[in-house]
């Protein structure tokens, strides 16, 4: 069962089971309202019939105890036909004292009898009716027997004064009634469980669309938590490089430091103290002039050396080139300083880099075609420099004799152009081996093209 699934179910069961209980409440207390309006306005109509019928037969009980025979007869009569002969299954008319004044079984007419509850509650001028159960001692008809009695007390009051002077009770067949309070209180309970029904699928619709909602939130939530986790690795991941980038640049700096050093004490700092040693020998007196040639020639050597240290250091005209023309200076600076001519294989539409790139890429050509020569003693170096798959890739190739990659773990030029290329999310590759030339892959991606448009 998915997370979903369940949260639906737990909504819609809570929510099911208040509805129910709330339903079950308010259905009973709705058939009950109904049903006891129903039996009330059935039974008001009842006594109000029979009250209005009888009342009038019975006045003398507020002079007499007992009944005349004329009112007597009367009664018969009216109980002996009409409404009356179907409705009411039993009619009795008490005195105050609880004295059978009249009754259609006439063998208790001057009986007294104890007082029920409902002829005392009559008696203080107030109706009282229940459904009773069937009287056994009645002499009424085996169907009357089964069905249901609807017992009323009513009070008989005086027309001058309107006091209480007797009580009608009667038993009317309730069978209609009943199946009247059955019927209404089922068409209640259905209305009651149809609003029921009807709510329950609308909270089971909210609820359905509200968890949908959910999820969906949950599962973008998840995605973007998802990307954001990724992107911290990749920013861990850069963080860490960046780190072991500026400390390798420290390093490869320090060396470049000492490399300089090393050129500027070997080279032109042992060409200038020949050339003041020779100075030391010259004797102005004697005048000997054409001495000083050799050390004219010594400091010239020394002056280039210094001049080609000191370019090969800086590109103060690399920021206006463009990238053919940086690639072109490249090789053509190679082939003046070793006299090896170099196979070019350049695109016609490079893109634009910035200088940073633009010298990454001077570098790369530079000492890759030096390395071929010191190194590989080759006689024959190509650069093709164009866009493969997205990426500036340049690639330069020699047939030299190649070396052992593992071996130059130590060397300057090649780490440094490694840490350049990376620096800028670049990729270096190096294809070598004894005897068989070496090629050396530079890719860059064309973010930086269009950083630059």
């Amino acid at each position: 069962m998915d997370q979903r699934t369940n949260l639906i179910r737990q909504f819609f069961g809570t929510a099911a089971a208040v509805l129910v209980v709330g339903t079950l409440i308010i259905g009973y207390w709705v058939t009950a309202a109904v049903e006891n309006g129903v039996k009330e306005n059935a039974i008001s109509i009842k006594t109000m019939f029979v009250t209005d019928a009888i009342s009038p037969l019975a006045q003398e009980l507020s002079l007499s105890p007992s009944l005349g025979p004329a009112n007597r007869a009367e009664l018969d009569q009216l109980f002996a036909t009409g409404l009356l002969k179907t409705e009411i299954v039993l009619f009795q008319i008490w005195t105050l004292d609880g004295t059978i004044a009249y009754s259609n079984d006439t063998e208790i007419i001057g009986k007294k009898f104890f007082q029920t509850d409902g002829m005392k509650l009559a008696l203080t001028g107030q109706t009282y009716a229940e459904f009773d159960n069937v009287l056994d001692e009645l002499s009424i008809s085996e169907t009357l027997r089964t069905a249901p009695l609807l017992e009323i007390y009513a009070p008989i009051r005086a027309a001058e004064n309107g006091n209480v002077i007797g009580v009608a009770e009667f038993y009317a067949d309730g069978t209609a009634l009943r199946a009247h309070l059955l019927e209404t209180k089922t068409h209640g309970l259905i209305v009651v469980a149809s609003v029921a029904l009807a709510m329950l699928a609308a909270i089971y619709l909210v609820i359905f669309k509200g968890a949908e909602t959910i999820e969906k939130q949950r599962q973008a939530l998840d995605e973007k938590l998802h990307q954001l986790s990724s992107l911290l690795a990749e920013n861990q991941s850069l963080s860490r490089r960046v780190s072991k980038a500026n400390l390798k640049l420290a390093e490869l700096n320090e060396n470049a430091l000492r490399r300089i050093s090393a050129d500027l004490h070997d080279g032109p700092l042992q060409l200038l103290s020949y050339a003041g040693l020779r100075l030391e020998a010259v004797d102005p007196a004697k005048g000997a002039v054409t001495d000083l040639q050799p050390i004219k020639q010594t400091v010239d050597d020394a002056m280039r050396e210094i001049r080609q240290i000191c370019r090969g250091l800086s590109l103060p005209e690399i920021s206006q080139w463009n990238l053919e023309t940086v690639v072109r200076t490249a090789i053509e600076s190679h082939e003046k300083r070793t006299g090896i001519g170099v196979i070019r294989q350049v695109s016609a539409d490079l893109p634009s880099l910035p200088l940073a790139a633009k010298t990454t890429v001077y570098r790369f050509i530079q000492e890759t075609l030096n390395n071929g020569v010191n190194h590989g003693r080759c006689s024959r170096q190509t650069v093709s420099v164009g866009v493969r798959d997205g990426r500036l890739q340049a690639v330069v190739s020699d047939d030299g004799i190649g070396f052992d990659p593992s071996g130059e773990t130590n060397g300057l030029g090649l780490a440094g152009l490694k840490e350049r290329i990376n620096s800028l999310s670049g990729e270096f590759r190096l294809e070598t081996g004894e005897n068989t030339g070496t090629r050396v892959v530079m890719l860059l991606p064309m973010e930086f093209a269009r950083d630059v448009a």
